[in-house]
């Protein structure tokens, strides 16, 4: 099914920029009528290699309906929504399984165009980073958090370093799991003509990497321990990352499918925060879903006692000013996002 209303389109084309793991794309509305759709996540298309990967669907599911609330509102939109979370058991597998619907309705307040210049702002950028956050922003990201009873905490210069190389680490180490080196696999683009044919996943240019030097590590992922040769495939991979960046970690309870929902809010007003001065951020995802990494950076942040009932570790990032990074590419809205209710 498809919309006449010009205005519509134009809000599910920004809602179509939402951030998702290795740019899957799993989300997918269902028009119900003129301004009402119910929302799905597309199994399938989220992370499954590692069991933690389940729970952390509902935080992409938390990040695209804030997302779309702010798209609302820099269009000039009224948005609700009604959220029915399934239980985790229902994320596994494939096919679609409904988490909200939403309504947009005319507003009287006019479109902010400073939010909708920022949400065409925001991505990942793996790029040097040339300085950090000042401190104002620095203070505004944890005040955000705090507000929602989560605790974001900000890294010294050094610990920052250890926790980039700890995420790098753990990249490589995930090459020995054949599940995880397989599901990435699936979703890495080598080179620009996969990349444009595809539309989705992690392509080589916003990696920062060359295409085929992905491609051969991952194909012969055991040289990867191979002395001399680690050493210098590492210090390629680290070579962007090196920089003055500021890397935060957020804790906060996480054991259950309304508190990673919850993560998924926060994660994204911060990421807005930080993108509405003009800073970028990028995600070290690995370290959440491989255990020796997760264990040693709660030693590096010097968490003792980390609990999933309080203090659970949820999201790392470094953050700071970049040049434009390259752009990922998104499956039209008509394609993918906007689907009719006989698909």
């Amino acid at each position: 099914m498809t919309t006449e209303n010009t205005q519509l389109t134009e809000l599910l084309e920004l809602a179509n920029r939402y951030p998702s793991p290795h740019n899957g794309q799993p989300i997918v509305l269902q028009q119900t009528d003129t301004t009402s759709f119910d929302i799905f996540f597309q199994k399938e298309r989220g992370l499954q290699a590692a069991e933690v990967s389940f729970l952390f669907s509902y935080v992409t599911m938390g990040v695209f309906i804030q997302h779309l609330s702010r798209c609302a509102q820099a269009l000039g939109y009224a948005f609700s929504y009604k959220l029915g979370l399934p239980p985790l058991e229902a994320i596994k597998g494939a096919g679609l399984v409904q988490f909200a619907s939403c309504t947009f309705t005319p507003s009287t307040s006019q479109p902010d165009t400073a939010l909708h210049q920022t949400l065409l702002f925001r991505q990942t950028s793996r790029k040097k980073y040339v300085q950090g956050l000042d401190d104002e922003l620095a203070q505004r990201t944890i005040a955000i958090a705090a507000s929602k009873h989560m605790q974001l905490i900000k890294m010294n210069r050094h610990d920052t370093h250890q926790a980039i190389w700890l995420n790098q680490r753990a990249v490589f180490d995930d090459m020995f799991d054949d599940a995880v080196r397989n599901e990435l696999n699936h979703w890495l683009r080598y080179t620009k003509e996969e990349k444009e044919a595809k539309q989705d996943g992690l392509a080589y240019d916003c990696m920062e990497l060359n295409g085929r030097a992905m491609k051969f590590i991952v194909e012969h992922y055991k040289i990867l321990r191979m002395p001399g040769v680690s050493d210098g495939l590492k210090k390629y991979y680290l070579r962007t990352m090196s920089d003055n960046s500021d890397a935060f970690y957020l804790l906060t309870p996480f054991s259950s499918e309304q508190e990673a929902f919850d993560v998924g809010v926060a994660i994204m007003q911060i990421w807005e925060a930080i993108a509405a001065k003009g800073y970028y951020l990028h995600p070290f995802g690995t370290i959440m879903s491989n255990a020796a990494a997760h264990h040693d950076f709660l030693k590096l942040a010097r968490i003792a006692h980390e609990d999933i009932h309080k203090n659970f570790l949820v999201f790392i990032y470094r953050a700071g000013k970049s040049d434009r990074p390259n752009a990922s590419l998104r499956l039209p809205v008509r394609e993918h996002l906007l689907r009719s209710k006989d698909v």
